[in-house]
């Protein structure tokens, strides 16, 4: 996973959009890099925008949610109203884009923060949902969000802290730094397992000895199951008995029931009996009546109908008759009003005539005068149509003034046409010469765009040969300053070997000190057999300052060495530059060479230009002629507008004349608003006051016929009713229908009487029934009441006794079963639950404690093993010297050790370390972790916290070569979090931080 680019806005003090390219130069290319800048400028802060674009968090803020930001006033700049950050990264999976972002509505009320996640390979958005995002970000990159710190963002405090703390105290900073919790968890879980497996047997062995307690011997269990077996018969015995007394009440109930249904049933019978009477005297007379006027009921009715319709027909004919005399008085009015309108008299015979030719008359009229407000509408809409090119309209202006202001009009355009064929050539044929300088125009305007382009390729070019001369320029001086660096750079180490030579040469002696010591004065030498011994007592003077004075001129040649490869390195970088603008001076002379040709080519029938006259000026003069062809042309088409329409003018005038006189001879005839309506409705209305009168005179002349017809028959069917009657004993018609009732009563009163007789017949049944079942009861031990009921409460008593005493026998004989049955369950259990509880015991034994903490302390110990085992790799690229180590037999186990390779294989504590030693160590522990953290991801991006002003100049150089070792041979991209001036000037690449006086930052790379 690499890091190629990160783009934030308004993260903490870095106010407004920062971008930092990591994937182009010179951050690319230049090995290492350094963030610098003073406390509070925001070095962390580019961390802090890494980490929230790809998991929502950062280093200093575990949860970073919208409540968070507003009450701690974090990554949001103060005053500002959005923020983002956007990483785009490269993986295994592809590059992507991964942005988070937060902003105010329009309240300034922070929204919930979104994140993004963008396939840049195939332009796709993974999710809206952060959660997806999040899980996807940690797929693709292959690290959580604490294996990614401990991988990209190292920060050696913590293992600084870890080498100086004892046992217990490096195990709980191993978990915190391999977020290894769960080794911890295991162990209190093993321990809580057994523990409660433990207790659950406890338990169960409690209840076992408690169900020992309430369970009886197999003798006493014989003893009620025999008791059992008795009380058991005895309760049939006693139960069947009970069931003949119950039986004998029953019967003894039933008969007093039956008595009493009996009793209350003869008084019912009498009761109805009595109703039949009742019923009889009231209603026996009515009914006959009405019975005798049954055989004659179809002629009776047939009277009585034919009676109400003679009525009925007498008042129709009066109604009639007078609605004839109105209808006559409704005639006369109309025909008055009708001779008013047409101003003479009228025979009522002519009426419709004499309207209808009124209506022809005045329709003529109507129809002359319409088509003439129609010619009319119609000129005038001609007219505005004519008026609409010159922004005029006719409403109700005067036609004479109107004219007028036409006429002077028009004299206007014909002055203004006069002036401009002076101007103009050919103006006949207008619409050519229009084409002809729009073309003009156009191919003016394209060239003068062309030209400016061949312009801004020609001073481009200028600049081009300007920028390359002055790299020639510098490159002429870059071999005269390389060779004088070369020079120094030989002195400086041949004075280096000199130097060395010397210490050689002090060391050869400091060799033979012991053999001088051994020398005695008169004595020969062992070695050269010299009798003389100056030495013995006054030895050379030793050069005390020449270890300084060789470092010294090593660091001279050392940086002349770098000087020399940095001047190499722009020299070449020079050389390269030159070249790309050798070539792109040729491109882009050749690309002006053609542009100019075509352009000749384009533009050759354009007229050569004049001295301070350019395409632009040309086209202008050439717009200003065809402004004034089409003005031209609108003065011809308003002046032929302008002509048209005085001519419609003048014809609506005589129109206008037509119609008054129209409009005079139709008020003479009518003055009113509709004629038509009017002569239509007195028409309808005379037509069909006649025929209501033709109609009325008809009905009255049916109705006195129908009268006389069914007078006749009314008297016929009177004289054969009469013989009936008398037959009947009633004296008239009239006895005969008051004898008579409404249907409805007569089935009523039917109705009851045979109710009541249905009645009294279902109870003379029901007493006969009542008197079988009483001489069919039987009884077997008691024929009274009293007797039985005492002899059942006797018997129930003892049933009940014995029933208790066989409940107390069942209950405590099902209670026996069922403690043998838990008995031998809980037996089962205790079994399985120990058999289960064997491997939780052993782990328990093994790695279980309360609080977890001895396998924790056991996982902590192996992951301190691998992470030395890491660490040591990665220090024997910082300095070959150390190796870490746990402690051994013999040592303190509460620190950690370190073994000095340059001391015979020394250990010590690293206690013992000076500041920078500590620093060395704790680098390589941190890049272990990264290490131990990206094992199944290729991090091709560092970033490495403070912790290098601790260093001495000699192995702050050691860790920078080292690093940058590390960064040439993997291609990572390693930035360093500092403030030490010499990394500064060591590190030439850097993204300064600088504050402004409003406490503000801005980002800048420089190299």
């Amino acid at each position: 996973m690499k890091i190629e680019s990160l783009s934030f806005k308004n993260i903490n003090s870095l106010k407004g959009e920062h971008k930092v390219h990591f994937d182009e130069s010179p951050l690319n290319s230049g090995g290492l890099f350094a963030i610098i800048g003073p406390t509070g400028s925001g070095k962390s802060s580019l961390l802090d925008a890494i980490c929230l674009a790809l998991y929502g968090r950062t280093p200093r803020i575990s949860s970073v949610t919208k409540s968070k930001i507003e009450q701690d006033g974090s990554i949001l700049t103060k005053y500002q109203k959005e923020a983002y950050a956007k990483v785009k990264f490269s993986c295994n999976l592809g590059t992507y884009e991964a942005t988070w972002s937060i902003s105010t509505n329009r309240n300034d009320k922070l929204r919930e923060y979104e994140m993004d996640l963008w396939n840049v390979d195939t332009k796709t958005s993974f999710s809206e949902k952060k959660t997806e995002v999040l899980t996807e970000i940690e797929r693709v990159i292959g690290l959580s969000y604490d294996q990614f710190v401990k991988s990209v963002l190292l920060s050696q405090g913590d293992f600084a802290t870890l080498l100086q703390s004892n046992e217990k105290e490096r195990s709980e900073l191993l978990e915190k730094i391999t977020n290894t919790y769960i080794y911890r968890s295991i162990g209190k879980k093993v321990y809580e397992k057994y523990m409660s497996l433990k207790s659950k047997i406890l338990t169960q062995k409690t209840l076992l000895d408690n169900l020992q307690d309430k369970l009886i011997s197999k003798e006493t269990e014989s003893d009620f199951k025999q008791n059992l077996k008795q009380l058991g018969e005895k309760e049939t015995i006693e139960h069947k008995k009970l069931s003949e007394y119950q039986k004998d009440l029953d019967q003894l109930k039933l008969k007093a029931k039956l008595n009493s249904e009996e009793n209350l049933a003869k008084t019912d019978f009498k009761t109805l009996l009595d109703q039949r009477q009742n019923f009889d005297n009231e209603n026996h007379q009515k009914l006959e009546q009405h019975q005798k006027t049954l055989e004659f009921e179809d002629e009776l009715q047939d009277f009585n109908s034919l009676q109400k319709d003679g009525d009925r027909l007498e008042a129709s004919i009066i109604r009639e008759q007078v609605e004839i005399t109105k209808i006559n008085s409704n005639i006369n009015s109309l025909h008055q009003k009708i001779e008013d309108l047409l101003k003479t008299k009228v025979d009522p015979k002519a009426v419709e005539s004499e309207l209808e030719k009124l209506q022809k008359t005045y329709t003529e009229l109507n129809t002359r005068r319409s088509s003439k407000l129609h010619d009319f509408s119609a000129k005038k809409q001609l007219l505005n149509k004519e008026l609409e090119d010159l922004d005029l309209e006719f409403q109700k202006q005067g036609l004479d003034s109107f004219i007028g202001e036409l006429t002077r009009k028009s004299e206007v355009s014909s002055g203004q046409i006069q002036n401009l064929e002076k101007e103009l050539e050919d103006v006949e044929n207008l619409e050519e010469r229009i084409q002809e300088k729009e073309h003009l125009r156009d191919t003016l305007k394209e060239a003068s765009h062309e030209s400016k382009i061949l312009k801004d390729l020609g001073d481009q070019l200028r600049r081009l040969e300007n920028k390359r001369s002055e790299f020639h320029k510098k490159k002429s001086e870059y071999p005269e300053q390389i060779k004088l660096k070369e020079s120094k750079l030989k002195a400086a180490e041949k004075e280096v070997d000199l130097l060395q030579t010397k210490k050689d040469n002090q060391n050869l002696r400091l060799e033979v000190e012991d053999l001088r010591q051994k020398l005695q004065k008169g004595e020969p030498c062992a070695v050269c057999g010299a009798i003389d011994h100056p030495y013995s007592e006054h030895l050379p003077e030793v050069i005390s300052d020449l270890d300084k004075t060789i470092a010294r001129a090593k660091e001279i040649a050392k940086q002349l060495s770098k000087d020399l490869q940095h001047l190499n390195a722009e020299f070449s970088s020079l050389l390269k530059q030159i070249e790309d603008l050798d070539k792109e001076v040729k491109e882009l002379h050749s690309k002006h060479t053609l542009n100019q040709e075509e352009f000749d080519l384009k533009f050759k029938k354009l007229s050569i230009l004049k001295e301070d006259e350019s395409y632009a000026d040309l086209e202008q003069k050439t717009r200003q002629s065809i402004e004034n062809y089409k003005t031209y042309k609108h003065l011809k088409v308003e002046l032929k507008a302008l002509q048209s329409s005085i001519s419609i003018l003048e014809e609506l005038v005589d129109i206008e004349k037509e119609g008054k006189s129209i409009r005079d001879k139709m008020k003479s005839l009518y003055e009113g608003d509709d004629l038509g309506r009017l002569v239509s409705s007195y028409t309808k209305a005379w037509n069909q006051l006649h025929s209501e009168l033709k109609s009325a005179s008809f009905s009255v002349d049916k109705q006195t016929s129908d009268k006389t017809i069914l007078d006749k028959n009314l008297s016929q069917l009177q004289q054969s009713l009469k013989s009936i009657l008398e037959n009947k004993g009633f004296a008239n018609i009239s006895e005969a229908n008051a004898s008579r009732m409404k249907s409805s009563d007569y089935n009523r009163l039917l109705h009851r009487k045979s109710e009541i007789d249905k009645n009294i017949k279902v109870k003379e049944e029901k007493l006969r029934g009542l008197e079988n079942q009483l001489k069919n009861l039987e009884f077997i031990h008691f024929t009274e009441k009293d007797k039985t009921e005492f002899a059942i409460d006797d018997i129930k008593a003892t049933l009940n006794s014995t029933r208790e005493k066989l409940e107390d026998i069942k209950r405590v004989l099902n209670n026996q079963k069922e403690n043998l049955a838990e008995y031998k369950a809980i037996q089962n259990s205790i079994a399985e639950v120990q058999k289960a509880n064997k491997k939780w015991e052993v782990l328990n034994r093994l790695i279980g404690d309360a609080t977890g903490t001895e396998f924790n302390k056991f996982a902590q110990d192996l992951s301190l093993q691998r992470l030395i085992l890491l660490g040591n790799k990665r220090l024997k690229q910082l300095n070959d010297r150390y190796e870490l180590d746990r402690f051994i037999t013999g040592e303190d186990k509460n620190q950690l050790y370190v073994i000095d390779n340059h001391m015979g294989g020394l250990r010590r504590s690293v206690k013992t370390l000076s500041g920078g030693e500590t620093f060395l160590m704790s680098l390589a522990l941190a890049l272990g972790l990264s290490d131990l953290a990206s094992k199944n991801v290729e991090i091709n991006s560092l970033f490495i916290d403070e912790g290098f002003g601790t260093l001495d100049p000699e192995t702050l150089d050691l860790t920078l070569d080292t690093l940058e070792r590390l960064q040439a041979e993997s291609n990572k991209t390693i930035g360093i979090i500092s403030h030490v001036s010499a990394l500064k000037e060591r590190i030439q690449t850097q993204i300064v931080l600088n504050r402004n006086s409003q406490g503000y930052s801005q980002l800048e790379v420089i190299s």
